[in-house]
């Protein structure tokens, strides 16, 4: 799908209207044009000419286009060929589907001689239509295999650490664990050792919980300050200390960290490197003590201890917390005796690699190797690196930080999927013009150097000292004999697995706002919209000079940023000049940051500039929205920069804070928004893997993934995302692949949840039980504002639906069949439990009846008086929610059904608080997480929080009007929910079948105009409302359907129409 003309349009003239009427229900028929035929749009597993597919029989599909109304697909055969030439001489030597009578053009597998590594076949189709007009694509597209076997990988994996680093982490950190009776309550731990020599001790200390009060010999040892309010504890941290000759002692006090499950222990590790007789190191890292209680002289050498006792190696070990350290360049000559026929570069990292050939960047990506668990997956990407490649001597090089692998990531920590060192695989196949295959690898004969950056950390950011430097590093010619040579390391446990979902780019650039001076030498920049991203810096200073640049959503009253809602993430990137009279550049490599404002702080000169990076996974934008409400428009475009922002490498709930995850309950919620606002369906498919990888014994999918370790249960309205999102997935883009690779995975949660819960309803073992997470009248985020098994119940039935559609689908028709008989008595059940004689549903809340009403979960009589509760105890609040992250999204739509419109729109339209306008009202120009955002717990305060803006969804399906009746718009309704106030709406949306374009507006008389533009070889309800006293006029060739009750029912083709009720 292109990415989308962004036109702003907000209507069109009644061209093309016909003399035809509808008045009451009267309706004159008319012909359409004959037009041409074509074929374009050819994708492949959903993308346009993939590279890397792992894929055996990828999904193919095409659209059509003609201008001729109403055309219609009625068979289409499908070539593939080893060659772009025997494909354009007819000889489809991999597959010929033959003439296929079908009017299918999206979903179809590949259907011929398997595929091998490496192999790139190109493809067409030829499609006939209802009137015996033949078309073929007019372009040959293509898709290459990947490396589809571990045999296919001859490289080795590198070390990527200095010879210190690589000696402490052999010789360990290990981790000792000792319990404390309750939350809150602080433990005691000192280490005696003996140093043989005076000299610089360097300690590296690490607890699982809150250090105080560190000492050696009683001197306070100073810790770096990490909030309280953070969702980790701190990271390891490393100290140069001087040390005399003899004994001494390290004590601790330790305070269990907070988390959802309190704590039952606490943890220390150390490692102590003290300076030996002549050179040389020794290494401690044991002979802990433990207490509860302080005693007397307890931090110093020769005290007397009573109580103590040696706290237990923690099993099973966690992966040392190594302290952070500078990003390598690695690099490795070779030479060719004449330019490459074809090259590829299959890479991994264990980090994040910035990889080059002969000085120049392999590609414009950002942040590959992109976040798995680590441990079960690991992504590499595949690049076509031919024209980088010369005759003569070439350098393979590149760049490797911390990344997703080892980054401090909450809520673990550093290395939180695996064992130091940062590692880099890569493995380049060059053709020769002859044929030949030459393999340059990652290997012996690599060397490495610490780069300039001297610090990269995903949260914390980026130090770059441009003193470090080495021109021509990265190209033939450098001398690189003072560069260390490299080492194997250990192969990881991960499987490779090609990463074919678009990657993370640079995909806009953002010009200063405005630029203040709060106070002297420091400029705080104003970019006026809230992104993820990053800041290039130009700057003219002397050698030495530092530039700090600190980000925030937020500024303090003193006009300086605000960082409190980042908790722990420091958020600063820092770069020292090597001091070019000409001026410098920066644009950090390994890390992004969520931000509005920009504290600038260091300048050497007047000479300086920025500009914003907005980074994220180069989705195709499919969607745009247009509604004439300066609010309703503004809650659209601040729910697609939030998408932006958090759409990268996974879908996070934020871009800001020490957080960053794949939490499964915003993506739940918000995945109808976004498979409208953009492209997902490769992410998806790439995600729903992490979700896999991280799948309980019991089937539960996890709260966020990636993930090292989730609740044993499925936790409600959160691990439904791995049913809601390939379901999804189905809908928008008729994808069964998908269903069929993770069908499996999807029984299993829902056996595991049915098998705990036989009574159908479900109460017991919920994981972590948010219920509807911060909602309005909630004093506390877990507060239970509407009944958690309700909620949970509800869940499941959704889940049960959504299954059985899934299973329908891929020819499951058994246990489709089991499903839908378990959803309707899941129905029952819940009416039994929760519904009043009265109709009162659960405890009365708004999402009580939200659920029930949106999700099938009652009688009609029963809907009906839920419906009127919900709109009463809405107006009696005075016009606003009380629902939280799983009501919100559904609470529209449960209005609509119930035939509540015009309080639909007070409430999109409503700008006090609590709403989507306030934010609006506010400056937002991102979704917030929590309607009191500006307000609230400052920890739970991110202002870039898609989860609250899922109602776009309901945008795009109920006030443009568009919404799919048939998987991948084959067929799909067009019905508008209309109020005056709201005087014109147009959408566009590229769908996998072709653009669909719906623009309506009332004239200053009253008088509705829509325009509808539909794609070939699809069909359109379109639905009207026709009130008493109007009549219809249609483009000629409309059929009507239906026309009662003041409403009109028309199915249309392929092509332009227009429909005017005056």
């Amino acid at each position: 799908m292109p990415l989308i003309n962004r036109r702003l349009f907000l209507g069109t003239s009644a061209a093309g209207l016909t003399a035809g009427t509808l008045s009451g229900c009267g309706y004159s028929r008319g012909d359409g044009r004959h037009g041409g035929l074509s074929v374009v749009g050819l994708r492949a597993a959903q993308l346009s000419n993939p590279l890397g597919l792992a894929e055996l029989t990828p999904a193919l599909s095409w659209q059509i286009s003609g201008s001729r109304r109403n055309i219609r697909q009625v068979a289409y055969r499908i070539r593939v060929a080893s060659t772009e030439a025997g494909l354009r001489a007819g000889q489809a030597d991999c597959w010929d589907s033959g003439r296929v009578p079908s009017d299918r053009s999206t979903g179809i597998p590949y259907g011929g001689t398997r595929l091998s590594s490496r192999q790139r076949v190109w493809w067409t189709v030829t499609i006939w239509d209802d009137q015996g007009n033949e078309a073929t694509a007019s372009e040959a597209a293509w898709w290459e295999m990947g490396l589809l076997a571990p045999a296919d990988w001859r490289a080795d994996w590198l070390a990527v650490e200095t010879a210190v680093d690589r000696a402490d982490r052999e010789a360990g950190m290990p981790t000792f664990v000792a319990p404390v009776p309750a939350e809150g309550k602080q433990r005691y731990f000192r280490l005696a050792f003996e140093a043989a020599a005076d000299g610089d001790m360097v300690l590296t200390l690490f607890s699982s919980g809150f250090l105080h009060d560190v000492t050696l010999d009683g001197r306070p040892i100073t810790l770096s300050d990490h909030p309280y309010l953070s969702f980790g504890g701190p990271p390891a941290e490393r100290f140069i200390l001087p040390i005399t000759k003899g004994r001494h002692v390290l004590a601790a006090g330790v305070t269990p960290p907070r988390s959802f499950i309190p704590a039952t222990e606490v943890s220390v590790a150390a490692q102590l490197r003290l300076p030996q007789p002549g050179g040389g190191v020794k290494r401690i890292v044991e002979g802990w003590q433990t207490s509860l209680a302080e005693t007397p002289g307890w931090r110093m050498p020769g005290a007397t201890l009573k109580g103590w006792e040696a706290p237990a190696l923690q099993k099973p070990q966690p992966h040392a917390p190594w302290p952070a350290s500078a990003a390598h360049a690695l690099r490795h000559s070779f030479d060719l005796t004449a330019a490459p026929r074809r090259a590829r570069l299959y890479i991994a990292a264990l980090g994040a690699h910035d990889m080059r050939l002969n000085g120049r960047p392999v590609s414009d990506e950002r942040l590959q190797s992109e976040s798995t668990d680590f441990r079960k997956t690991i992504l590499y990407r595949t690049y076509d690196v031919t024209g980088l490649l010369r005759a003569g001597p070439n350098v393979l090089a590149g760049l490797v930080g911390d990344g997703w692998y080892a980054s401090y990531m909450a809520p673990v920590g550093r290395y939180p999927f695996g064992p130091a060192p940062r590692r880099l695989l890569a493995q380049l196949e060059i053709e020769e013009p002859d044929g030949a295959i030459r393999v340059v690898t990652t290997g012996p004969g690599w060397r490495m150097t610490p780069s300039p950056i001297v610090r990269s950390e995903l949260y914390n950011g980026e130090t770059y000292d441009a003193r470090l430097e080495q021109p021509g590093w990265d190209a033939p010619g450098y001398d690189d004999a003072s560069w260390t040579p490299c080492w194997l390391a250990e192969k990881p446990l991960g499987q490779l697995v090609s990463q074919v979902s678009p990657p993370i780019r640079v995909t806009r650039t953002l010009k200063p706002k405005s630029i203040a001076t709060p106070r002297p030498g420091c400029a705080v920049v104003d970019f006026g919209q809230n992104f993820a991203g990053l800041a290039k810096l130009f700057v003219k200073g002397p050698r030495g000079a530092t530039v700090t640049m600190r980000f925030a959503e937020i500024l303090n009253s003193d006009g300086m940023v605000d960082q409190s809602n980042l908790r722990a993430a420091r958020a600063t990137d820092t770069y020292i000049l090597r001091g070019d009279p000409a001026g410098e550049t920066y644009l950090p490599f390994f890390t992004f940051h969520g931000f509005r404002y920009l504290e600038i702080t260091g300048l050497p000169g007047p000479e300086w500039s920025v500009e914003g990076h907005v980074i994220g996974t180069d989705l195709p934008e499919t969607g745009m929205l247009r509604i004439d409400s300066p609010t309703v428009q503004q809650l659209w475009l601040n729910t697609l920069w939030s998408q932006r922002s958090n759409f990268l490498a996974i879908p996070t709930d934020c871009p800001q804070r020490d957080e960053r995850l794949g939490w499964t309950g915003d993506a739940q919620v918000f995945w109808d928004a976004a498979a409208f606002n953009m492209d997902v369906g490769a992410f998806t498919r790439r995600w729903l893997r992490d979700l896999r990888d991280a799948q309980t014994f019991k089937g539960a999918y996890p709260i966020f993934a990636p993930t090292v370790d989730s609740p044993p249960g499925a936790s409600p309205g959160w691990s439904d995302a791995g049913i809601m999102l390939p379901w999804i997935c189905w809908r928008r883009y008729g994808d069964t692949a998908l269903v069929v690779e993770h069908w499996d995975s999807m029984v299993r949660q829902i056996d595991g949840i049915l098998a705990d819960n036989p009574d159908l309803i479900w109460r017991v073992v919920m994981g972590a039980n948010f219920g509807d997470w911060l909602a309005l009248d909630a004093k506390n985020p877990m507060d239970e504002t509407t009944p958690k098994a309700l909620v949970a119940t509800a869940m499941l039935k959704r889940s049960l639906d959504q299954i059985a559609d899934l299973g329908e689908a891929i020819g499951k028709n058994e246990e489709a069949a089991r499903f839908r008989r378990l959803s309707t008595d899941v129905a029952a059940a819940f009416r039994r439990e929760f519904v009043a004689a009265d109709g009162t549903v659960g405890n009365g809340s708004h999402t009580s009846y939200i659920l029930a009403i949106r999700l099938g979960l009652l009688t009609d009589l029963q809907k009906a008086v839920a419906g009127r509760l919900l709109a009463a105890d809405i107006r009696r609040r005075g016009t606003l929610l009380s629902t939280g992250f799983l009501g919100t999204p559904l609470s529209l739509d449960a209005l609509a059904d119930v035939g509540e419109g015009a309080l639909v729109y007070d409430l999109l339209l409503r700008t006090d608080f609590p709403s989507w306008g306030y934010m609006v009202a506010r400056g937002a120009t991102t979704i917030w997480e929590r309607w009191n955002g500006d307000t609230g717990d400052v920890a739970m305060n991110s202002f870039n929080h898609y989860a609250l803006g899922a109602v776009v969804g309901f945008l795009y399906r109920r006030i443009a009007g568009i919404e799919e009746m048939e998987p991948g718009f084959a067929r799909f309704r067009i019905a508008p929910l209309f109020d005056p106030r709201v005087p014109s709406a147009s959408v566009d949306y590229d769908s996998i079948r072709g653009r669909i374009s719906v623009q309506w507006r009332f004239d200053p008389r009253g008088a509705l105009t829509l325009e509808a533009s539909v794609p070939a070889n699809t069909e359109a309800e379109i639905i009207l409302p026709v009130p008493d006293g109007k009549r219809l006029v249609a483009t000629e060739g409309a059929r009507l359907l239906s026309g009662t009750k003041g409403v009109a029912r028309h199915i249309v083709g392929g092509g332009t129409w227009t429909f005017t009720v005056r």
